[in-house]
């Protein structure tokens, strides 16, 4: 069995020798990047944080109060107000795994 497993490591060294990683271009990322609308009335100021088009955050910044943000933890566009937010939860994505 150890044999077998050997000779399947050296068979697969020459494809893994033409294998060739092309990085990006340049000004390009492999994230997307995060685009924050702001949105400014008499009575507070709006933050939205978007990614691919998806709102997954809105920050409220009252005039009077404290600033405070509606989160969509599902992921299915309903939003759930969090105060007690100290960093953003970001969505993350399993890009590649094997």
């Amino acid at each position: 069995m150890k044999n077998l497993v050997l000779a399947c490591a050296f068979l697969t060294l020459p494809a893994l020798s033409l294998a060739t990683v092309v990085p990006p271009e340049e000004g390009s990322s492999i994230a997307p990047e995060p685009k924050v609308t702001i949105i400014d009335s008499e009575n507070k100021k709006i933050e939205v944080h978007e990614v691919n088009g998806r709102v997954y955050s809105i920050k409220v910044i009252p005039k009077n109060g404290k600033p405070y943000y509606l989160v969509d933890k599902q992921g299915d566009g309903d939003f759930i107000r969090d105060s007690g937010v100290e960093r953003m939860q970001i969505p993350e994505w399993v890009l590649i795994s094997w």
